[in-house]
């Protein structure tokens, strides 16, 4: 080659090289060079867009479905979703501006929500390597459940409370006073659960239905618990409403109101009307309060129900294990119950056997199961108390235990056991409590119309 050619292809190979770097690689590298505002990413400006290391350029995304807001019970949970387009994407949601550590999906279900979430805003970050965009925030909002707007109708001012009657009457003849009675009370909710948190509600003093009887003294109710004694009082008792789902969790407190002594969850609500004659009453309610209904001498069943009269029926279910305790001798009223035996253990006096009058049955050591609850030394029956002794479609368990070189005995009520409610004579010739009794399995609470109504009708 001529050596005047040889140099200027020496110049021109030297152009080529200074091009290829000015245009970071591009086949045409003039487009970068006119660009404005470039950066370090590759001569784009900041969240327009990148490569994705061919030399194509990474557009930023676009969200096309925003984060819906969403409805949710308590203890229940909310639902997000986004759609956005874009190469590579990944995702961060927020609440309340907040990263939430593992919500990186484009879906998100929020933990079982409760009162301060009521609200709240959820968002999400979707990003790849053109950029960021940020979604619209979209708010939960608590919601009642049938069954709890279904309760607090009946529960929460300015309705006047839910009514419960309490008796002993018989079902034929002259009732007896000392020995039969009739009273109520009344519980009512001041503010909604679902919007305050727990609510506690303390049942009226009692209500004489008639006026002939003389109002009882019934003993409390005690209860295990934690390897204590816990006394609830018969009268004023003190209830801790909340909500769980779609349910209504009732704790019932011990005598300090504050300490939880059982809890129950109540479901499956139905408002029922009555209407029309005391005699036309429906079956479940009658049978529910079946004294009442049977004897026509409690009630005239020519009187009529007043206008908006309803009731509200339930299903029960025991929520955790509950272990009554019950006096074994003498009858006592507070947490000193009276023992069974004294100065012995559990494991000598099952092994030599324990009888119980109630159930006509003798315990032995090989009818149960003997474990520690609570620090307290248990023994459990295998089969459950017959329904003679407990007059209750609730599942009842036999426990002894040992406190103190004592023994005492009470009940297990084992965790989701359905509560019975009450029980009515379905066949006054049977022989046995099986063939007479019909137990049901749910309860009844009415509202201050049918109260009054039945009050009204009250021959006693």
């Amino acid at each position: 080659m001529h050596p005047f050619m040889r140099r200027h292809a020496a110049i021109l190979a030297g152009l080529t090289v200074t091009l290829t770097a000015c245009g970071g690689g591009d086949s045409k590298p003039t487009d970068n060079l006119s660009k404005a505002g470039t950066t370090a990413n590759g001569g784009l400006p900041v969240g327009t867009g990148g490569t994705g290391g061919t030399g194509a350029v990474t557009t930023a995304p676009v969200i096309t479905v925003q984060p819906a807001n969403a409805t949710a019970q308590s203890d229940g949970q909310a639902k997000f979703s986004v759609v956005a387009t874009g190469d590579g994407l990944s995702y961060q949601w927020r609440k309340n501006g907040m990263n939430i550590a593992g919500a990186t999906s484009a879906s998100y279900t929020a933990p079982s929500a409760s009162l301060s979430d009521q609200g709240a805003q959820y968002s999400v970050v979707v990003s790849n390597a053109g950029g960021t965009v940020t979604s619209l925030s979209a708010q939960v909002t608590l919601a009642l459940s049938a069954n709890q707007q279904a309760f607090e109708d009946l529960n929460l001012a300015p309705s006047a409370g839910s009514h419960l009657l309490h008796w002993n009457l018989p079902y034929s003849g002259n009732s007896v006073s000392g020995i039969n009675y009739a009273y109520s009370d009344v519980g009512q909710l001041a503010v909604s659960p679902l919007n305050a948190g727990p609510q506690t509600v303390t049942q009226s003093a009692a209500r004489n239905l008639t006026a002939t009887l003389a109002l009882p003294t019934i003993a409390p109710t005690r209860v295990l618990k934690n390897g204590v004694i816990l006394v609830v009082p018969n009268a004023g008792i003190s209830n801790r409403i909340s909500y769980v789902g779609g349910d209504v969790r009732v704790d019932t407190l011990a005598a300090d109101k504050m300490t939880v002594a059982f809890s129950e969850l109540r479901s499956d609500f139905v408002t029922v009307p009555l209407t029309g004659l005391i005699s036309a009453t429906p079956a479940d309610f009658a049978q529910f309060h079946n004294s009442f209904f049977s004897n026509p001498a409690i009630l005239d069943g020519n009187a009529s129900y007043a206008a908006g009269a309803s009731y509200l029926k339930f299903k029960q279910t025991n929520y955790g294990d509950r272990y009554n305790v019950f006096d074994c001798n003498t009858a006592t009223t507070g947490a000193a119950v009276s023992t069974c035996k004294t100065n012995t253990t559990l494991t000598s006096a099952m092994t030599a056997g324990m009888t119980s009058n109630s159930d006509g049955v003798t315990y032995r050591l090989a009818d149960g199961v003997t474990s520690v609850v609570n620090g307290v030394p248990m023994w459990v029956a295998n089969k459950p108390r017959p329904q003679s002794a407990t007059l209750s479609s609730t599942v009842q368990y036999r426990i002894y235990f040992e406190m103190g070189g004592n023994l005492y005995t009470g009940a297990l009520i084992k965790d989701s056991t359905v509560l019975g409610g009450s029980y009515y004579v379905s066949n006054p010739l049977g022989t046995t409590t099986a063939e007479r009794l019909t137990f049901l399995p749910f309860d009844i609470r009415m509202n201050k119309a049918a109260h009054d109504s039945l009050l009204a009708a009250m021959k006693l």
